[in-house]
């Protein structure tokens, strides 16, 4: 059975701001490794950053296009469209047509296990940031089922809808919703902590502790 759902409960508005202030190398750390997308996956133009709520699509045969273009009816203002297209790489499921469509209905970025095609047109027109294992000149129709808005695979994780997509140059990371304030937090305690060090006027060589835990090792020898 095919389940379609057009509406689910997104994360408040103020906790996305604050996920999209982070970076996934530092967020994807805390939130841990199986919350972190394979590294293949990365933004078409590499300035591309997004931060959103997960709108989630999943095509029975990755490379159809009719589920998509019909979520991209329904997503709302602040939303990531993240697509589970089975990690194909010989076809693609996702075009400048529909990024103008989802751009027109808010969306702020796509996800996608899988390939695009007019990348240029993407990045050069559409504006929209779209993160995919790459781009191909081939694509299909529009005429098989799907579901939405359900449990996807994405890159090697598990995405829920409403669970907080972040994406940078380093990759994507997904911030389920039951620890996405906890994983954020903690994030932002990591990056004041840096701010902190860079604005400390005493150099690193003097207060960096690195060299005296490396002489407390077994097995190291100074000379």
């Amino acid at each position: 059975m095919y389940r379609i759902r057009t509406d689910f409960p997104r994360p408040d508005a103020a906790t996305v701001q604050r996920a999209a202030r982070t970076f996934v190398a530092v967020t994807g750390g805390y939130a841990g490794p199986r919350q972190v997308m394979e590294a293949a996956i990365k933004p078409l133009h590499r300035k591309w950053r997004v931060c959103g709520p997960a709108f989630t699509v999943r095509p029975e045969y990755p490379e159809d296009m009719l589920i998509t273009y019909a979520a991209i009816q329904h997503v709302k203002p602040g939303d990531v469209l993240v697509i589970d297209a089975a990690g194909a790489t010989d076809i693609a499921c996702f075009g400048a047509s529909m990024a103008g469509a989802a751009k027109q209905n808010g969306a702020v970025g796509v996800v996608i296990d899988g390939m695009c095609l007019t990348s240029e047109l993407l990045t050069e027109r559409e504006g929209l940031p779209i993160f995919c294992r790459g781009t191909v000149a081939r694509s299909a129709g529009r005429d098989r089922p799907g579901w939405m808005n359900g449990l996807v695979g994405c890159g090697g994780v598990l995405v829920n809808p409403g669970d907080i997509v972040l994406g940078d140059a380093d990759g994507v990371v997904v911030l389920p919703s039951d620890r996405a304030l906890e994983i954020i937090e903690k994030s932002e305690t990591t990056g004041a902590r840096s701010a902190l060090g860079r604005a400390n006027p005493t150099p690193y060589r003097e207060r960096s502790t690195a060299g005296a835990t490396l002489r407390k090792l077994p097995g190291v020898v100074w000379e």
